[in-house]
């Protein structure tokens, strides 16, 4: 029939021997895993794999979070960390760390701040070489984070980044509400703020140090628990972290409880008390509770 189209199919003169169907998925063969998937047998042979710790116990490699209201002092305790890696000396004179260079991104302090606390923290020693500090960082969504990264690359033996506070390096935005071209930082969602460490998590892995990450809550916390960082670890903040610092004040207004917990990190809580002679804070053995035995922290 005039202007139908003929189909032929084509023979593929295959022997008699070769005409067995095969089925797509042979139940007797077994595949290899792709690389990277693993039995659960596998996994249970293996050995544990032991934290990278940069404060024993306490301060693994990744990003952690120092949260706590405004009127307990996180700058203090994180500036002590910060001195005590770079000297190679145990943070709080007793928990063992590793030894490195230190940067400090005091984004919300002065020079003079700055100053005046190491001073008062040295009382009268050296300071440790490896210890830099910065005052200024564009945020990391806008050219900070690459900018992050050249710095640790060029800093060789970097083993700790104290950013004071992460709200400083959220991106900025205009507010309608203000006149004469005013911009605010973003108030971003739980989701959006937790996505904010992945990124930073990969850079702290790739190098081997700790990032701080310094968040100030509600004065009214845990009571008000509407921020950006709130989330389900035993802390009540976001679970995103490799391990969560809780600074909350005491009964006392020289003292305060700093309550830890991580993946890796066990729970529990210390008790410190300022010490006013030399403006640090102190942390005795004996003075804190583990969260799981209710048994004093030796």
């Amino acid at each position: 029939m005039a202007g139908k189209r003929e189909i032929q199919t084509l023979s593929l003169n295959m022997p008699p021997q070769c005409k067995e169907v095969v089925p797509l998925s042979d139940p007797r063969e077994v595949s290899a895993a792709p690389p990277g998937v693993v039995t659960v047998q596998e996994l249970l042979d293996q050995p544990p794999a032991q934290p990278d710790w940069i404060v024993h116990d306490l301060l693994p490699v990744g990003v952690s979070l120092l949260a706590g209201p405004g009127r307990v002092d996180k700058p203090l305790l994180a500036n002590q960390l910060g001195l005590d890696v770079a000297a190679g000396r145990p943070f709080l004179g007793h928990f063992p760390l590793s030894q490195g260079r230190v940067l400090y991104l005091a984004l919300a302090e002065h020079a003079l701040q700055v100053r005046r606390r190491a001073r008062t923290l040295l009382n009268g020693a050296s300071c440790p070489e490896g210890l830099y500090v910065t005052f200024q960082w564009p945020p990391f969504r806008q050219g900070g984070l690459a900018e992050l990264e050249d710095t640790i690359a060029a800093l060789e033996g970097l083993r700790l980044v104290i950013v004071d506070p992460v709200e400083f390096v959220q991106p900025l935005r205009a507010d309608p509400a203000l006149n004469g071209g005013y911009r605010t930082r973003e108030q971003r969602p739980p989701e959006a703020a937790t996505g904010f460490f992945l990124p930073l998590n990969q850079l702290a892995l790739r190098y081997r140090l700790a990032i701080l990450l310094l968040h100030h809550l509600p004065d009214d916390w845990p009571s008000n628990r509407r921020d950006p960082l709130a989330g389900l670890s035993p802390t009540g903040l976001t679970p995103a972290s490799a391990c969560n610092l809780l600074l909350m004040p005491g009964s006392d207004p020289s003292a305060c409880a700093l309550h830890l917990a991580g993946p890796d990190v066990p729970e529990r809580r210390l008790l410190l008390a300022f010490d006013a002679a030399q403006g640090c804070w102190r942390w005795e053995p004996g003075t804190g509770l583990d969260a799981q035995t209710k048994r004093p922290v030796p």
